[in-house]
């Protein structure tokens, strides 16, 4: 039985592989790992050359990506469970997929990965994932019919991942959507009809007012001059 190699170790003594073919996706990763302050982060694109370098300085964990050029992030992780790999075969893993699909997911827990995480990544999901396998219990035992290392529970979580596949596909199954519903424009919401507005009947014998109940009379001309004569005789 090996021990999980980041076991117990902090988080800002970490020595962390990523192997990812895409530059944006190393830059996210890097700048995620950086801000958590951890002590070493070596990147790669190529399986073959990252394989190599951690044969020489194994690290505490690594990142894979699922497709990284020729060999992919599965047959990378074999090879790494493969007792001639040396402490390797004691490294966990965290594999990342723009396409998580059952079967990758599968695959994931036949081969000893601890964790799948969909891209696009974000911080707060990348820690939280490290941070659980810095807490890892769980050993990597050697399985013979398989002839490499896994994890001591691949076989009640790769059932318990069927059954979860299992109960979500009866759940599909139970409320089916036609694929008409799903392409359908949703329906817009009845528009409220306007509420009708009470008619008021102008009193055209009482003055007219401005503003709000103030009553202001006609004006009517005025019957003086400014030097207090009557109008009429200046006419």
């Amino acid at each position: 039985m090996r021990t999980n190699r980041a076991r117990d170790v902090e988080v800002a003594d970490l020595d962390v592989v990523i192997v990812e073919t895409s530059k944006p996706v190393q830059g996210i990763i890097r700048s995620i790992l950086f801000a958590a302050r951890v002590s070493r982060v070596r990147v790669f694109d190529d399986a073959e050359e990252a394989y190599r370098a951690m044969l020489v300085e194994p690290p505490h964990l690594a990142m894979v990506a699922d497709e990284i050029g020729a060999v992919d992030g599965l047959t990378l992780v074999r090879t790494m469970r493969d007792p001639r790999s040396g402490p390797l075969v004691a490294v966990p893993v965290i594999l990342t997929s723009y396409r998580p699909t059952r079967r990758l997911v599968e695959r994931c827990i036949a081969v000893g990965i601890h964790f799948v995480l969909a891209k696009p990544l974000s911080p707060a999901n990348v820690m939280q994932r490290i941070e659980a396998v810095v807490r890892d219990r769980r050993l990597f035992v050697y399985e013979e019919r398989l002839g490499f290392h896994v994890l001591d529970d691949h076989d009640s979580r790769l059932a318990g991942q069927r059954e979860r596949w299992h109960d979500l596909h009866e759940g599909v199954a139970a409320f089916p959507v036609s694929a008409d519903d799903i392409d359908a424009e949703p329906l817009a919401p009845p528009r409220r009809r306007p509420e009708p507005r009470e008619v008021v009947e102008l009193d055209e014998t009482r003055p007219r007012t401005h503003g709000w109940g103030f009553a202001v009379p006609l004006r009517e001309p005025p019957r003086e001059t400014s030097t207090g004569q009557p109008t009429s005789r200046t006419a």
